[in-house]
C-alpha cells in the first residue's frame, strides 16, 4: 500500500516526519475517544443537558460577542498606531493582549473580594480570604505594562532609524 503524501522520491527525513505526524495524529484520536468516552461513562444523563447547553451558550458568547469585539479593536488599534512599523504595532498588540487576559483573571477575584468582604464596621467579612488589594494590583499592571510597551516601541523605533542609516551610508 502506497500512502499519498509520501513519494518515493521523497526524501527521507520528510517520510520520518510524515510517519511522526500520523503517529501524533493517531495518539491524538486515541486520547479524545478515551476523553468522551470517560465523559459520557461518568456524566448522568441530565447534566448532558446542562453540558450541552454551556457549550451552546460558550459558542454563542466568543461568537457573538469576543469575536466581534476583537475585531473592531483590532481595526481601531490598525488606525491607532498607523504611523508604527509592523514591529512596533505588534508590540502594541502584544501588550494590549496580555493585558486583557490578566484583566480577565483578576476580575473574578475583584469581583468576589467586593462580594464576600463587604467594607465597613460590622460587615462581618473574613480577613483570611482573598487577601490583597486586587483592584490595585491591576491599577498597577496596566501602569507597568504601558510603561513597558512605551519603552520596547520607542526602542523598536529608534533601532529602526538607526539601522536605516547605516543601510543608506554604505
Amino acid at each position: 500500500m502506497r500512502l499519498p503524501l509520501v513519494r518515493s522520491s521523497a526524501p527521507a527525513g520528510h517520510r520520518t516526519v510524515w510517519w511522526v505526524r500520523a503517529a501524533l495524529g493517531a495518539l491524538g484520536l486515541v486520547a479524545l475517544g478515551y476523553a468522551i468516552f470517560g465523559f459520557l461513562a461518568n456524566v448522568p444523563p441530565a447534566q448532558l443537558i446542562g453540558v450541552a447547553a454551556w457549550l451552546a451558550v460558550a459558542l454563542l458568547v466568543h461568537d457573538g460577542v469576543l469575536v466581534p469585539l476583537t475585531t473592531l479593536a483590532g481595526g481601531g488599534l490598525s488606525r491607532l498606531t498607523y504611523g508604527l512599523s509592523p514591529v512596533q504595532q505588534g508590540i502594541v498588540r502584544g501588550a494590549l493582549l496580555v493585558g486583557a487576559v490578566v484583566t480577565l483573571l483578576g476580575a473574578p477575584l475583584i469581583r468576589a473580594q467586593q462580594v464576600l468582604q463587604p467594607r465597613g464596621p460590622g460587615s462581618g467579612a473574613n480577613g483570611t480570604v482573598l487577601q490583597g488589594d486586587y483592584a490595585l494590583a491591576l491599577g498597577v499592571f496596566w501602569v507597568v505594562l504601558v510603561v513597558a510597551a512605551a519603552a520596547v516601541v520607542a526602542a523598536a523605533g529608534l533601532y529602526g532609524r538607526r539601522s536605516k542609516v547605516r543601510k543608506t551610508r554604505s
